[in-house]
């Protein structure tokens, strides 16, 4: 039910990024050279560069949530693994406890 809801409130706010985005390209016109220590950009405009910054930053940041992500889903195999043998071998424990119950209780 409330699936509906977040696709609408994910397009408003892909919409409501993408039209800042566009104003912001609009108001700051100026090309200007990027010059950083051993590389040398072409001439842009500073709403293009300030873009690009943000989807190379979302990129990274995407990554490297990614990688945290893979490794919680990779520990929580480990331990389901070792709860499922903890639980069999509980299991395990109780049915020859109470096998063992049932011998006494014959003689």
């Amino acid at each position: 039910m409330l699936k509906w809801l977040k696709r609408v409130i994910y397009t408003v706010l892909v919409l409501f990024f993408l039209a800042v985005g566009i104003f912001f390209a609009i108001r700051n016109p100026q090309l200007i050279h990027l010059d950083l220590v051993f590389w040398q950009g072409p001439e842009l405009s500073v709403a293009l560069y300030i873009i690009l910054a943000f989807t190379v930053g979302a990129c990274i940041a995407l990554l490297v949530s990614s990688v945290a992500y893979l490794r919680s889903e990779r520990q929580i195999r480990v331990l389901s693994r070792k709860f499922e043998k903890a639980r069999d071998e509980v299991d395990a424990l109780r049915k020859a406890s109470i096998t063992k119950e049932l011998s006494v209780g014959k003689e």
